[in-house]
């Protein structure tokens, strides 16, 4: 899908997919090699690793407002889920604290989810909640990133099968935690989609 402009928004080449040049497109590795360990996670989806033209485009668009790039990575998120039976599914996000979403101005996650959602014709629910105003995960070991989310998050609302959709995987310890409460509260299957893996 091609952005309004028809210049590549890295490089200025001519636009192809997802709204980048061919060059700048190549450079994105969209089949990376991972492995995470999460208790009671139905399956993990990532569609890149968090390097190179990837890393750049999370980065400016979860700390620099280029908004426009969040539709580039829903593209590749959408192109990677789509092998999946999706037709029960619920697509939802990590939930920010409303202190530090309010800080920032939006989640990112939840902008990815919702054009996901909306490029699948699939509902997209706000299913989690964050009840604490938790330190930034950044630099922690796992211990103490699973830790820093212990009891964090709540169930909002139920959904029987669910999608949590993310930018960044380091850890894992964020998806253990929402999953923890998800089947907990008696959510059937849990899946989580990932723009990037830190392990590359």
């Amino acid at each position: 899908m091609k952005l309004k402009e028809d210049k590549c928004p890295l490089c200025g080449r001519v636009v192809e997919d997802y709204g980048l040049c061919h060059e700048c497109v190549s450079l994105i590795n969209k089949d990376p090699a991972y492995y995470y360990d999460i208790e009671d996670l139905d399956d993990l989806i990532v569609s890149s690793t968090y390097s190179g033209i990837m890393r750049r485009l999370i980065i400016d668009f979860k700390f620099k407002g280029k908004l426009s790039y969040g539709e580039i990575i829903s593209e590749i998120m959408t192109e990677k889920i789509l092998e999946k039976n999706l037709k029960d599914q619920v697509i939802t996000y990590v939930p920010m604290h409303r202190k530090k979403e309010g800080e920032r101005g939006y989640n990112q996650s939840k902008i990815l989810a919702e054009k996901i959602a909306r490029n699948l014709d699939l509902p997209c629910q706000d299913v989690f909640e964050k009840v604490i105003d938790t330190k930034f995960q950044v630099g922690l070991k796992k211990f103490d990133r699973e830790e820093n989310l212990r009891d964090a998050f709540e169930v909002k609302n139920y959904a029987e099968e669910i999608i949590i959709v993310d930018d960044v995987i380091t850890t894992g310890a964020t998806i253990f935690e929402l999953t923890k409460i998800a089947k907990k509260a008696g959510i059937k299957k849990v899946t989580a989609l990932i723009a990037a893996t830190e392990i590359a």
